[in-house]
């Protein structure tokens, strides 16, 4: 008998179960001009791996990205969310790039 979760099935083949983990999605190196559109890229990235779980999502993207970066979300890379963890860190992430281009480009206006 088998059963499904949302990133792996578990198998009984007699007195063991066996769980069977979807291919691990290596994300290309992040675009920091083009933030929006590496997220979009990921998204296509984790529908053909077939991963859909939150958490999974969340820690691919943690995982992927340069401390640069993550200096931009260290609140919530300290404190997750209990719900929502990859869409939360997206949008917060992406909301703050664009914060500090706006910033940058009135300094220089």
């Amino acid at each position: 008998m088998a059963t499904n979760s949302d990133d792996c099935s578990t198998i009984n083949l007699g007195d063991t179960n066996t769980e069977i983990h979807k291919v691990a999605v290596k994300p290309p190196a992040f675009w920091r001009n083009k933030s929006k559109l590496w997220f979009l890229q990921l998204e296509a990235l984790f529908s053909n791996s077939g991963i859909s779980n939150d958490t999974i999502k969340y820690n691919i993207v943690v995982a992927a990205l340069d401390e640069n970066v993550l200096d931009f979300v260290v609140d919530i890379l300290s404190n997750p969310p209990h719900n929502d963890k990859y869409e939360t860190f997206k949008n917060t992430l992406l909301n703050r790039l664009i914060d500090t281009e706006e910033s940058k480009l009135k300094k220089n206006c």
